[in-house]
């Protein structure tokens, strides 16, 4: 099954039906264009009792259009290819150009320490879609997956030294094993020592997790 934030394209003859589900007619109509124009959904969070051939997807529009979040449903049989999300160096072109030089600094020192960054929320639906998502007060969704305990603790001091050098601010979230993800910030917020609990988010549930479990996940 596609993880959150895998993105999914749906076989054109179901993209009518998909949108059909969707009964306010604003609503509607900006789901049917968004499909018609061949974009992508994003996997959600999935629901507890999680039926076998159904999977939870959504998109956000962008602030003209309201800038608000649909969930939608889709059949996995129609669904005709998925990616993971799009890499760092994806977003900078289409970006901002004030904005180009910090991310192509953060995305050159996370290659220097072997971490791939990927992004999810409004940078990734801008360059997605070609429409405007983005403001001066946005922030940047970065999605990593460290392979070792010391990649994690550079990760989270790259991302920390590179907000106070750029002024831009970073969210998202760090990657535990396959699906298990964690506020970066609440991660750089542990004290080090005791047991402490962080909240996870998997693909069907959230929930707090002692820190040394997903260490221990880590080489």
């Amino acid at each position: 099954m596609p993880s959150r934030h895998t993105l999914v394209w749906v076989r054109p003859e179901c993209r009518a039906a998909v949108a059909a589900a969707v009964k306010e007619e604003a609503t509607h109509r900006h789901v049917a264009s968004w499909l018609a124009a061949d974009r992508p959904l994003v996997v959600a969070r999935q629901p507890d009792v999680a039926l076998p051939d159904i999977l939870a997807v959504g998109l956000a529009l962008p602030p003209a259009l309201g800038k608000c979040r649909i969930a939608l449903r889709v059949d996995r049989h129609d669904i005709v290819r998925h990616s993971p999300p799009l890499r760092l160096a994806e977003v900078i072109s289409p970006a901002p150009a004030a904005w180009q030089a910090a991310l192509l600094a953060l995305d050159s020192a996370a290659a220097d320490i072997g971490l791939g960054l990927r992004v999810f929320g409004s940078f990734a639906w801008q360059t997605l879609s070609g429409l405007s998502y983005l403001t001066p007060q946005s922030d940047i969704d970065l999605l990593w997956h460290p392979r070792s305990q010391m990649q994690l603790q550079q990760g989270i001091a790259l991302l920390a030294r590179w907000e106070q050098s750029s002024g831009m601010r970073a969210d998202g979230e760090v990657l535990f094993g396959a699906n298990r993800a964690v506020s970066w910030r609440e991660w750089q917020q542990l004290k080090s020592g005791g047991d402490q609990r962080v909240l996870v988010k998997c693909d069907h549930r959230a929930e707090l997790v002692a820190a040394r479990e997903l260490l221990e996940l880590l080489v």
